[in-house]
């Protein structure tokens, strides 16, 4: 797969010191908005959107999906496959719940590329580019290619009621170091995804929205002008540093032109036993809070896994883990007690929900992480673990015309190496961008050339 990069480092612009220069109050709503853009669909849409689970650290594949029942014990583990709504096909014990939605889901068990650290891989996943650095400690730089989501942003012409692309509950980290890959990147700070929080304990916290009921049309026209007037006397570094200052300016005067966008944000309007259902952790109410904002008009939505606050004996602490799915250590009572219970419990419900509601049809359900983790058990630590493992695995799609029940890809009798129809992370971004409407082979503007969305192909197989 090529990797070329398209573009040097420009002179980076400081968001912040751009937004403290003229927004007159309106720095809350600087984010992000629905601007119109030069290049549009290019084939049939399957999906209105996309709404995209993200399993920081690594789902075990071998646990979940593609199980090995004759391997050796040390690589099959204790989990035991279950039927499901297919006939034919089977998960983990663990998943209960999704095994009555898998009707709806295509299982991809041939995803691989080479990517071992966190960082490199989850920018390679959410990219679909493989990173120039094969060293860990990445971090974010203007020069990193943009996040699917603020590709699709960037070329999405429809002017919506909803900020197009959006983050949830907060961007992935090791340590305090933001992974690269989550943000726009080299298309510039305006297309980055809306960041909308939920706290660890699971509570929504909506923009702050408040004040748009105070502010008249009037009034946002005459702000507009004096920010207009105020940019023009400002001196600014480059050309570039004053059309992206330009551009946050008119978002934030967007969103504040929308004090619809507000019911989205409250889960109260929801009926408890859809929330309980969802599940009252962090991952439950982002995904519902998700599927809202979709509802209301969002068209890609991205929801990681976030960490958490665990119950330690009666008292809630956050938990320690970096990428609450890599378990190298303790992995069988970690995916048996918590990881894939709560996974299970909340795409079930949202595939459900979806249905119920009748926005399966338009909405592509993606389902993932980083990599698997290693079919043969580690002995590293004291208690039994799996490692990373990017050389096989699994992720899943549904909804949006995907061939319910399907399995594409196999891999080898220990689930270590992809045997058949491999897939790589540019041929998964090409997949959503098609569904999407968009051909991948499109580019964009960059800072300084241009960025093709997806060097992959579309597995259009996928989709009946």
């Amino acid at each position: 797969m090529p990797n070329r990069r398209l573009t040097t480092e420009p002179k980076r612009v400081d968001r912040r010191s751009l937004l403290s220069l003229g927004c007159l109050g309106l720095t809350s709503f600087s984010l992000l908005s629905s601007l119109r853009a030069n290049i549009g669909q290019s084939r049939a849409a399957r999906a209105k959107s996309v709404l995209l689970l993200y399993m920081d650290g690594g789902p075990s594949h071998i646990d979940m999906f593609d199980l090995k029942p004759h391997a050796p014990a040390e690589i099959r583990g204790p989990v035991r496959p279950i039927d499901t709504s297919v006939p034919a096909v089977s998960v983990g014990e663990y998943l209960p719940m999704l095994a009555q939605q898998m009707h709806h889901v295509a299982q991809i068990r041939s995803v691989r590329h080479e990517d071992m650290p966190h960082d490199q891989a989850v920018y390679r996943m959410l990219t679909g580019y493989r990173h120039n650095i094969r060293a860990g400690g990445l971090r974010v730089q203007g020069s990193d290619l943009p996040h699917m989501s603020s590709a699709f942003n960037r070329v999405a012409s429809a002017a919506l009621a909803m900020p197009k692309a959006i983050q949830i509950p907060e961007p992935m980290r090791i340590d305090a170091r933001i992974l690269p890959g989550q943000n726009a990147g080299i298309l510039g700070a305006r297309w980055n995804p809306f960041p909308v929080n939920v706290t660890r304990a699971g509570e929504v916290v909506p923009p702050d929205l408040a004040r748009v009921e105070r502010v008249t049309e009037n009034r946002l026209g005459r702000r507009r002008k004096l920010l207009s007037l105020m940019q023009s006397e400002a001196k600014f570094g480059n050309v570039s540093a004053t059309e992206e200052f330009t551009a946050l300016q008119e978002q934030a005067l967007q969103i504040l032109q929308r004090p619809s966008i507000h019911a989205a944000f409250d889960l109260d309007r929801e009926p408890p036993a859809l929330r309980n259902a969802y599940g009252r952790d962090r991952h439950g109410q982002s995904t519902l809070l998700a599927r809202r904002l979709i509802e209301a008009g969002a068209r890609f939505v991205t929801v990681y896994w976030g960490k958490e606050m665990q119950d330690w004996g009666g008292d809630w602490k956050p938990t320690l883990a970096n990428n609450p799915w890599d378990t190298h250590r303790n992995h069988f009572p970690l995916i048996k007690d918590s990881l894939i219970p709560r996974a299970d419990r909340t795409l079930a419900a949202l595939l459900a929900d979806l249905s119920d509601r009748g926005l399966l049809d338009e909405t592509l359900v993606v389902w993932m992480g980083e990599f698997g983790r290693s079919p043969r058990i580690s002995k590293m630590f004291a208690t039994p673990g799996r490692e990373h493992w990017p050389h096989a695995f699994t992720i899943l799609m549904a909804g949006a015309g995907i061939r319910g029940g399907s399995v594409h890809g196999a891999t080898d009798h220990y689930a270590e190496y992809v045997t058949d129809d491999p897939v790589s992370p540019a041929d998964v971004t090409a997949t959503i961008f098609s569904a999407m409407g968009i051909d991948p082979v499109n580019a964009v503007p960059s800072r300084d050339k241009r960025h093709q969305l997806s060097t992959g192909h579309p597995l259009d197989d996928l989709f009946s």
